[in-house]
């Protein structure tokens, strides 16, 4: 028997059981447990499919229109729960989708991000137009989910989540009026383009979006809008993703371009 130290197989289970230790204590997730949480994401999409089910063979409309909420609400939870999934955090501040998932939003409550308030149902979808669009959605979630289920390597199953997610928040924002955030060109679209508010609107608010086109708000609303997206810039620079933040100089005359080009008060 070899003595003074361990066998060379006894240090061999030592470094395994290191490693196993040091894998569990950096908060890494087993297989199995990625796995139930894939499981519980398809409970919900079936969940989905059910309360979609559940609008298209009503006929009141009292009932169409609490079966709508019902499935915008779940669609909504469902969105929650990918974000708790490994590799779901932004990745800088161009990744501005994935941020601050516990928020009211970045331009007012429910409008981005997914605070505990939620986002408004679309005031103007009717229920048969919503069954419609939302059908589209739902199999091509069904479709994607099926492909994330089937993807063995991590990283390329939290890329497909990714695009599963990101889609899903487009299409969403977009049913909400929101489709601006993806304008292409949207700066030199803008009023005055090359006045020194239009440059500032394009130099801080389109570091995660689109800027917004000055019509969305009324005079008073933007000025309630810029001060909070300022407090947002605030919280997403202090994390460390590099968001420039207007100083009081620049806040004022991007404010009072947005005023002056804004929607006219009701």
């Amino acid at each position: 028997m070899r003595k003074g130290g361990p066998s060379r197989a006894a240090r061999t289970w030592l470094c395994i059981g290191a490693l196993i230790f040091s894998t569990w204590a950096t908060g890494a997730t087993s297989p199995s447990a990625d796995q139930a949480k894939l499981q519980a994401l398809q409970k919900q999409l079936d969940e989905l499919n059910e309360k979609l089910n559940r609008l298209k063979s009503a006929r009141a409309l009292s009932a169409q229109q609490e079966a709508m909420q019902n499935h915008w609400s779940t669609m909504q939870d469902y969105m929650r729960s990918m974000r708790q999934m490994p590799g779901m955090g932004a990745r800088g501040r161009s990744d501005w989708m994935m941020m601050d998932p516990g928020t009211m939003g970045m331009m007012g409550p429910g409008m981005m991000g997914h605070g505990m308030s939620g986002w408004a149902m679309p005031s103007t979808v009717t229920p048969n137009a919503y069954q419609q669009q939302m059908q589209e959605r739902n199999e091509r979630m069904r479709s994607q989910m099926a492909a994330i289920a089937a993807e063995t390597d991590p990283a390329k199953r939290q890329a497909l989540m990714r695009e599963q997610y990101e889609s899903m928040y487009r299409d969403m924002q977009t049913m909400r009026g929101m489709g601006w955030m993806w304008t292409p060109n949207a700066a030199a679209s803008l009023p005055e383009a090359n006045s020194r508010g239009a440059q500032l609107v394009s130099k801080y608010c389109s570091q995660c979006h689109a800027p917004p086109p000055p019509s969305l708000h009324t005079q008073e609303e933007w000025f309630g809008v810029t001060q909070r997206m300022r407090g947002h810039m605030g919280d997403q620079a202090a994390s460390g993703s590099g968001v420039l933040i207007p100083n009081a100089a620049d806040l004022s005359a991007l404010t009072d371009y947005l005023g002056k080009h804004g929607r006219a008060a009701p």
